[in-house]
C-alpha cells in the first residue's frame, strides 16, 4: 500500500483536531505544548488499538471481504461525520447556553460537541487533565477510522504516526487561525472535510 492511504486517513481523523483547535482559538483558550501533547497522544493511541483489533478480525474474514468491509466502514463512519456535524452547525446557533455537565460521561458527549468545554475550571488554559478529557472526545473518530483502516491494510506504524503528527500539526494550526477568524466561521464546516475525505477513501477502497 503507498503512502497516501494513511496520510488521507490521518488527514480525515484529524480535522476534527483542526477544528477543535479552531474553537479553542475563538474562545481564546490557550493549549499549552505538554497539553497538546496529550491530546495528539490519545487519538495515536486509539488508533494503535482499534487497528490491532481490526487486525485480529481481519484474520476471521474472507480474504475477498476484508478489503471491501473496511471501505464500506469508512464510508459509512465518513457519512456519520458527515450527519452529525450537519446537525450541529443547523442546532449551534439556536439552542440556548447550557449548564455545565456533570458526570464523566455526560462531559466527554459535552466536549465533542463543544471543544471549549474541556476548560472546566474556566482558567483559559487547557490543563493536563482537560486535555485528556479534549483528547478522549477527539478520539472517538480515529477509533472507527483505525478498526476500517486495518481490515483496508494499512501499515500500523505509518498510520499511527501519520495521526499523532498530523494532529501535532492541526491543532495548534487550527487554535491560530481561530484567534483571527474569531467567531466568523463555524469549526463544524471544517469538521465536515474529515467525513468527506472518510467516505472518499471508502469508495475508493471497494472499487
Amino acid at each position: 500500500m503507498s503512502l497516501g492511504i494513511p496520510l488521507l486517513l490521518a488527514l480525515a481523523v484529524s480535522m476534527d483536531g483542526f477544528s477543535a483547535g479552531l474553537t479553542c482559538g475563538m474562545r481564546r483558550l490557550a493549549i499549552p505544548f505538554p497539553s497538546l501533547l496529550v491530546i495528539c497522544s490519545s487519538s495515536a493511541a486509539a488508533i494503535a488499538c482499534s487497528m490491532l483489533i481490526g487486525g485480529r478480525l481481519a484474520c476471521c474474514l474472507p480474504v475477498e471481504l476484508i478489503g471491501k468491509a473496511g471501505g464500506l466502514l469508512l464510508f459509512f463512519l465518513g457519512i456519520y461525520v458527515i450527519g452529525q456535524n450537519l446537525r450541529l452547525l443547523l442546532r449551534r446557533e439556536s439552542e440556548p447556553e447550557e449548564a455545565p455537565p456533570r458526570g464523566a460521561l455526560r462531559q466527554l458527549s459535552a466536549v465533542i460537541k463543544k471543544p471549549e468545554r474541556a476548560d472546566l475550571d474556566r482558567s483559559g488554559i487547557l490543563s493536563l487533565n482537560e486535555a485528556l478529557l479534549l483528547g478522549a472526545a477527539l478520539a472517538a473518530d480515529a477509533f472507527g477510522a483505525g478498526f476500517a483502516a486495518a481490515l483496508i491494510g494499512a501499515p500500523l506504524l505509518l498510520t499511527v504516526a501519520a495521526v499523532g503528527l498530523t494532529k501535532l500539526i492541526l491543532v495548534p494550526l487550527g487554535a491560530s487561525c481561530g484567534r483571527f477568524m474569531a467567531r466568523k466561521f463555524s469549526p463544524e464546516k471544517t469538521a465536515l472535510l474529515g467525513g468527506f475525505i472518510l467516505s472518499f477513501i471508502g469508495i475508493m477502497t471497494i472499487i
